[in-house]
């Protein structure tokens, strides 16, 4: 989304020139802490009974749960988000997402609105969002709009916190997201969900999955639609000056449409599964602007199919190798309607089209007998993007060059396992290499002055990610087991082809930047138990630090126009926590919170210190809720700190801290064991204490709102 990504790139780039020298004591000192727990032990370790039961090599998760992924980053931090139960209320991927320790979701207001994710203070274009394993990142702008991903067709969310996990493509400053489809079931089902609520908020989806002999389906049909013309504090921009022409006015084009399908089909063969997946999203919307400013006739059309077929062979060649291929594509439209000249200038309108295509091999040796498995995995990827200028008519002014962008990557993971499985030592290093091609623009004087003889301007940049992780479970028994995980990396960002090549009348291109890189660390502990008979308790506590260098800023090169230069340095370090309980019986609790210090530590004294910009220092989310055979009833609470949105942490840009409360109860009338079918009403109300507040400065969210849902199962 063109439009709105200047905005984006001045909010959240920030600019540090060093570290200062009071923070490499801290450094110090946690390095420090490090090797004295981990020098303790094999003591500890050995005074432990032997234990030749397999142990699942798993961190941050219940033991008993299946997750191939997070066997291949045994000492990452990670969480597994189950969706099962989201299916039967309304909500949407950043509603899930922003309850996670680390996870912070900003939102240009209600449902369907434009939002982006971070991981761990860092910026949205730092972070990977992977769908079942494919990158879904676009190399244009670099960050992803949440609200143009699916969410009602997944299983699960995976989250990454300490970087990207052996078999998953390309390097992550922040972390990295993977949205898992359903495509394996265990018996047939159809599903049936209506669902609707305020500001003419309406959606259906009808799901079947069922069973044959050598594998299973599942399909989906999607519709939702809303007008999101809520009621919002406009100050007309006035916030201290003046108060007296405050207005409540109604939120106006921010209506949205959107249309999915998605058709997935699992194969099993002897040895060999096989999984086909097809996703289809269509989204067409008003964008209204800032509550100061909205708009009136500005629309987008966006349409998206994602495609994938993914292998997995056990025992390939000799027993002891596993085969893992991927082929995928992204195929995208993205159509831009500004006919009165409201957000831009000139040929307002534009249509964009990216294509994306990969290949994945990725093979595992397991060498159990000398403790040891070992993985690759080698990937290739081609994007093409191509963006056509419109009049207001929507009639093409012009074709602007096309961009491509090819990466070969190659990954190399050494699990080394020690003390029957209690000690787990995780090197990893990760090549990429990156061609990037932009065609000249021919309308363009200087360019055939300065380069007659060129047509096609390339930019090659290569790099290496190592990384290094440990485990140690300290404890380890039928009902409990604790455990320490570490991990070190150096991670880059390759640029944009925005920041590389520009954008014609706004952005000065550089092909000479370089990228970003960024030094990452964590240490912490987790601990899973079941103390009693149907309870379980699962907790972890770790501490960040991050050293980003070379940040990409888009300064003023002339009185209209911006150039991007590596000018910026960022120091994050902090705190997350994670509880959750489960009693059985009828109770769940979950507690979720971050604490995280961001600072800009520039040259220019009026930047050093400050806080970058829409990082809040606290975080913190909590659930309670009861549940019974007949239903269930729950409070859900989310706090958001105070914070700028600009780098000189001005006042005009300061949001205050500001907090939540949802409360949902769903009943079920009607249940038979036997079948599984069932039926199931159920009340949502969001907001519950009717704050007005704004996510982002200008850009207000919805006060209290009602749900209702039904979903009836047969």
């Amino acid at each position: 989304m063109l439009f709105s990504f200047r905005e984006l790139t001045l909010n959240f780039h920030v600019s540090v020139w060093q570290v200062p020298r009071k923070y490499s004591s801290m450094v110090s000192n946690f390095r420090l802490s490090i090797l004295l727990c981990f020098s303790l032990a094999p003591f500890t370790l050995l005074a432990q009974n032997k234990d030749t039961k397999e142990v699942e090599i798993r961190a941050g998760v219940d033991s008993q749960s299946k997750n191939s992924n997070f066997a291949k980053n045994p000492t990452g931090f990670q969480k597994e988000i189950d969706l099962s139960q989201t299916n039967t209320r309304y909500m949407s991927l950043p509603d899930v997402l922003n309850r996670e320790a680390g996870v912070r979701i900003r939102q240009y207001g209600g449902l369907g609105s434009y939002s982006t994710l971070s991981l761990r203070g860092t910026n949205p274009n730092q972070s990977k969002i992977y769908w079942n394993g494919v990158p879904i990142n676009n190399s244009m702008g670099g960050e992803i709009n949440l609200a143009d991903l699916p969410f009602d067709n997944l299983e699960k969310i995976e989250i990454y916190k300490s970087g990207t996990p052996a078999g998953f493509s390309g390097s992550a400053i922040g972390g990295s997201i993977n949205l898992i489809s359903k495509s394996k079931i265990d018996k047939p089902i159809t599903r049936i969900n209506l669902m609707g609520g305020s500001f003419k908020t309406a959606k259906a989806t009808v799901t079947h999955m069922d069973q044959f002999a050598h594998g299973s389906y599942f399909v989906q049909a999607l519709q939702e639609t809303s007008d999101q013309n809520f009621s919002y504090l406009n100050n007309k921009g006035t916030v201290l000056f003046n108060t007296y022409d405050d207005t409540i006015d109604t939120r106006r084009n921010a209506q949205f449409r959107k249309t999915g399908f998605t058709g997935n089909l699992s194969l099993e063969f002897g040895k060999t599964k096989i999984n086909i997946l097809n996703d289809y999203i269509h989204r067409k919307q008003g964008l209204p602007g800032p509550g100061n400013r909205q708009t009136v006739s500005v629309e987008r059309v966006f349409s998206k199919l994602s495609s994938a077929i993914t292998t997995e062979t056990n025992e390939f060649l000799f027993q002891n190798l596993t085969l893992e291929t991927k082929t995928y594509g992204n195929f995208s439209k993205d159509d831009f309607f500004d006919p009165k000249s409201e957000f831009s200038y000139g040929t307002p309108n534009a249509f964009t089209k990216t294509n994306h295509y990969g290949f994945q091999l990725s093979p595992t040796l397991y060498l159990l007998e000398y403790n040891q498995v070992i993985r690759t995995s080698f990937q290739t990827e081609q994007e093409f993007f191509t963006r056509y200028e419109k009049r207001y008519n929507h009639e093409t002014e012009r074709k602007e060059p096309k961009k491509r962008r090819d990466t070969l990557s190659a990954t190399f993971q050494d699990e080394i396992r020690f003390f029957s499985n209690r000690l787990f030592l995780v090197p990893q290093v990760r090549f990429e290499r990156f061609t990037d091609r932009f065609g000249k623009d021919e309308t363009s004087v200087r360019n055939q002055l300065l380069d007659p003889l060129t047509d096609v301007f390339y930019v090659k940049q290569a790099f290496t990610n190592p990384s290094f992780g440990i485990k140690i479970i300290w404890i380890k028994k039928d009902s409990l087991e604790f455990g320490t995980l570490g991990n070190i990396s150096k991670d880059f960002r390759i640029p944009t082809f925005l920041e590389l090549f520009g954008e014609r009348g706004s952005i000065v291109g550089n092909t000479k930047l370089r990228p970003e890189q960024s030094r990452n660390g964590d240490f912490g502990f987790y601990l899973n138990t079941k103390p009693f008979t149907n309870w379980k308790f699962q907790s972890d506590i770790s501490i960040f630090q991050k050293r980003i260098y070379d940040m990409i800023l888009f300064l003023p090169n002339s009185q209209f126009t911006l150039r991007p230069e590596n000018v910026d340095q960022a120091f994050i370090r902090g705190l997350e926590t994670s509880h959750n309980m489960i009693w059985n019986k009828g109770i769940k609790f979950n507690f979720n919170y971050t604490y995280q210090d961001a600072k800009n530590y520039s040259e220019s004294p009026s930047l050093n210190g400050k806080y970058l910009p829409l990082r809040s220092k606290s975080q913190g989310s909590a659930l309670l809720a009861f549940f019974k055979d007949f239903g269930e009833i729950g409070l859900e609470y989310q706090y958001i700190g105070a914070n700028f949105r600009d780098r000189t942490n001005e006042y005009l840009g300061y949001l205050p801290a500001r907090q939540f409360w949802n409360l949902y109860i769903q009943y079920i009338p009607y249940k038979n064991l036997e079948t599984g079918n069932e039926l199931i009403l159920g009340l949502e109300v969001r907001n519950l204490s009717d704050k007005r507040v704004e996510d982002l400065v200008g850009y207000p969210l919805p006060g209290r709102s009602y749900y209702f849902t039904g979903s009836y199962r047969f």
